[in-house]
């Protein structure tokens, strides 16, 4: 009995004290914040940790203004109707306030829920503006230190794919002369084993590059792997497009 109620209060620490930074570094990844590597347990967890610092205090302050306005409804009960306000709300000023609290399951939901809410919107924010920020008060010490600035993305790969605009590519192996091009339409996020992409349209774009002599804006290499990816420019490369299509009404090139 004793062991089940020591796993229920370390669950319940677990909810109250670490879910929360871990939602928000969960949201910040998927917003397209990622570190160049993968972190480590303890880095997560220190990151977990002072995230958790504003949004618990976010959610106890919405909780403690519906623990305000309930004790004004026991003191003015014809004013208000709402059955949220009925609630037996307690104020929580303290560590060990939130501690008693957590053992109650109506709590325990209500924490959940808007630490979800809340943990979205700061992820929001931090990942719109706030990091914006602090790369550039990073970058104006960088420069005065004579070191290159940061750009916006962690690794090479996020900054010269991970973007909204189609991507005509010829992909092969360094050294090698034979090769594929495509519409690239699905890349690996961060952290995805292996860096496998998928091209559209390989048939076609490799008989239009083929005809043509498109201007290449970009050429990125895997210098570990030994592949080549070269991005066309696309504006010429949907001219040479429409050329072989008028040329090739078919398709067939021979």
């Amino acid at each position: 009995m004793k062991g089940e109620k020591l796993i229920l209060e370390k669950i319940i620490t677990l909810i109250v004290f670490t879910v929360p930074g871990l939602i928000t570094y969960f949201w910040i990844n998927l917003f397209g914040i990622t570190p160049s590597s993968k972190r480590n347990n303890s880095e997560v967890a220190a990151l977990s940790i002072l995230l958790w610092i504003p949004i618990v205090c976010i959610v106890l302050m919405v909780y403690n203004l519906l623990a305000l306005i309930s004790h004004w409804e026991r003191l003015h009960p014809s004013t208000f109707e709402i059955p949220i306000i009925k609630k037996d709300w307690r104020y929580v000023d303290s560590l060990e306030d939130l501690t008693k609290l957590s053992g109650s399951i109506w709590f325990i939901l209500f924490y959940i829920l808007l630490t979800v809410t809340v943990s979205f919107f700061l992820a929001m924010l931090i990942s719109k503006y706030a990091y914006k920020k602090m790369i550039d008060k990073v970058n104006e010490v960088r420069k005065e230190n004579n070191i290159a600035p940061l750009g916006m993305h962690a690794t090479v790969w996020d900054s010269t794919f991970l973007n909204n605009n189609g991507q005509i590519i010829e992909l092969k192996k360094q050294g090698e002369t034979e090769s594929i091009s495509g519409c690239l339409i699905k890349v690996p996020r961060a952290h995805e084993s292996g860096k496998s992409i998928v091209l559209e349209a390989i048939d076609h774009w490799t008989n239009v590059m083929e005809y043509y002599d498109v201007q290449i804006d970009q050429t990125y290499v895997d210098i570990d792997n030994g592949f080549v990816i070269n991005i066309y420019n696309l504006e010429k490369a949907l001219e040479a497009e429409n050329s072989f299509n008028e040329r090739f009404p078919d398709g067939i090139t021979s």
